[in-house]
């Protein structure tokens, strides 16, 4: 049976869910800790309940990308971390990274069309007493956030005034087969969240080409592959001016906001766009306290932009 390539967030979701268990992401913790927090504390806002555990091991899909041993391993990880919350909480599985949904999802699939894979894999996890049974859906916060687009426009006390905003949708999501928000040719939904929040969005012409930081390229060719592909991507924000760009990644985060610095010492630029999370600028607009966020993991100061909004320099 073919299946919808694009669907409103109603049918992705259904009803707005009282809880969620949040998939905690190793990238997010170490690189941009504010992300989670921003997300918790947006998803306080809007009435969500966020349940964790500290049992959530890593997706594994960074060392399966580079190879770091089969796909077997993944599989049997993936089966353990959704049947953990399957069993535990009966809720479903919202992640905050592309990069975790991408492969929770992949893996997921491929557990749930090869019985044999799954035997496997319960078999592996059954000596921890977990059992996969498939009782979970794996989906991303900003599909959530989309569900509650209208809410959030009413929870809006800082609005963007005009703040000029562009996004970084991100390959894991946007490269889906059927189920998304929106046509990955074209997407707008978190263009249509901007303007809930006050902001002008900004379509430059690279913005939906990838951050470059996949991992066997961006540890074995930084330089010659990644650096010139995401010099090509700033350069087009910035002909558009743009003035703030939002990603739903903290693996974007690190490549589009940890490498303007490098980019500008190898003579590229120069570039100052400050690179958040959409859960961080959320947060911004509808009253969750600056210290929350996490911007001084930034690279890339978010200064100017909470002075222009009136939160006054670092606060």
């Amino acid at each position: 049976m073919n299946k919808p390539l694009v669907i409103s967030p109603k049918e992705r979701i259904g009803e707005i869910p009282e809880k969620i268990f949040l998939f905690r992401s190793c990238t997010g913790s170490m690189e941009y800790p504010g992300t989670e927090s921003a997300v918790k504390e947006v998803l306080k806002k809007l009435g969500v309940e966020v349940i964790m555990d500290a049992d959530q091991t890593c997706c594994s899909g960074y060392i399966l990308t580079c190879s770091g041993f089969p796909p077997e391993p993944a599989l049997a990880v993936t089966a353990r971390n959704l049947a953990l919350v399957e069993q535990r909480y009966g809720l479903d599985t919202y992640m905050f990274c592309n990069g975790c949904f991408g492969y929770n999802t992949e893996l997921a699939h491929i557990l749930n069309h090869n019985p044999e894979y799954k035997k496997m894999s319960n078999q592996l996890i059954s000596q921890w007493g977990y059992e996969y049974k498939n009782e979970t859906r794996i989906i991303h916060v900003q599909e959530l956030y989309y569900l509650l687009i209208d809410k959030i426009k009413e929870l809006v006390i800082h609005p963007l005034n005009g703040l000029r905003v562009a996004s970084h949708y991100g390959c894991h999501y946007l490269s889906q087969l059927y189920g998304v928000l929106d046509d990955g040719d074209l997407p707008t939904f978190h263009e249509e969240i901007y303007e809930a929040l006050g902001g002008v969005p900004v379509f430059f012409k690279e913005r939906r080409m990838c951050c470059g930081a996949s991992v066997g390229r961006g540890f074995t060719h930084r330089e010659s592959v990644v650096q010139p592909h995401l010099a090509r991507k700033l350069d087009s924000a910035k002909e558009e001016g743009v003035e703030l760009m939002t990603t739903v990644c903290p693996g974007c985060n690190v490549a589009l906001d940890r490498e303007q610095k490098n980019l500008m010492d190898r003579g590229f630029g120069p570039y100052n766009i400050p690179v958040i999370d959409l859960a961080q600028l959320i947060g911004l607009c509808i009253g969750v306290p600056v210290e929350k966020l996490g911007f001084n993991a930034n690279t890339i100061p978010v200064d100017d932009i909470l002075n222009r909004l009136g939160f006054g320099k670092g606060e």
